[in-house]
């Protein structure tokens, strides 16, 4: 128990508090929660001032070690991409020879059809209350069912992460009211043909991989409805 003792000496409350604000800030800057990362190792690259800088430093991390070798392998052998393991194949190839261009609206596509899949059964019970209405997009959708997840310990790091990079990466286009790209790659700027891929980098199409890697995380969703 010696060995232990040491551990009942953290503050484990600070740690989550520290642990899901570095979440949260990362994921407004366009980076979901690392799931490679220690709580301490999110934290410290959440304090990174510039979005620049935060990019930079993603990069090099997925380029040290086999971290990036390591988010391949657990994006192409789950379950739930089995219907887009051969389109990720060739994000993941396109990628890795430098055509990042093409990768990027497959991976938006791909995200989208993992969020809705996972969300869909748990925002099922709120479909009586916009009868008649159209359904919410989908960062709407997580933003709903996110107060059954906030009192769970275990998944709501995870989930608030995921919440707040769909409010900053798939928010609404508003083309007529911004006629200035967003600072951070758009969903809707991309798939409806606003953006162009000049203003695309390298480090768009990782970070969208390392938002799939995070989103699979959320398959305790499913758990309750019986979907899985």
């Amino acid at each position: 128990m010696k060995a232990v003792s040491p551990l009942a000496e953290i503050n484990w409350d600070e740690v989550e508090k520290n642990w899901i604000y570095a979440g949260e800030s990362l994921a407004r800057r366009g980076w979901t929660l690392p799931m490679n990362m220690t709580p301490a190792e999110t934290v410290g690259i959440s304090k990174i001032g510039s979005l620049e800088e935060l990019d930079k430093a993603f990069d090099v991390y997925y380029s040290t070690g086999n971290e990036y070798e390591h988010i391949k392998k657990d994006i192409l052998e789950h379950d739930f991409v089995k219907n887009w393991r051969e389109l990720l194949k060739q994000c993941f190839d396109n990628y890795e020879s430098g055509k990042y261009f093409v990768s990027i609206p497959s991976l938006f596509i791909v995200i989208e059809n993992l969020g809705h899949m996972l969300i869909s059964p748990r925002f099922q019970k709120y479909i009586a209350s916009i009868k008649g209405k159209r359904r919410p997009p989908l960062r709407d959708q997580f933003t709903t069912v996110k107060q059954e997840i906030e009192q769970d310990r275990m998944y709501i790091i995870i989930y608030v992460s995921v919440v707040t990079f769909l409010n900053e990466v798939f928010k609404a286009g508003n083309f007529d009211k911004n006629e200035t790209r967003f600072p951070i790659i758009n969903r809707d700027w991309v798939l409806h043909g606003r953006d162009i891929p000049s203003n695309w980098n390298r480090v768009d199409a990782l970070r969208l991989f390392h938002a799939i890697h995070t989103i699979l995380e959320l398959d305790f969703l499913l758990e309750e409805s019986g979907e899985r």
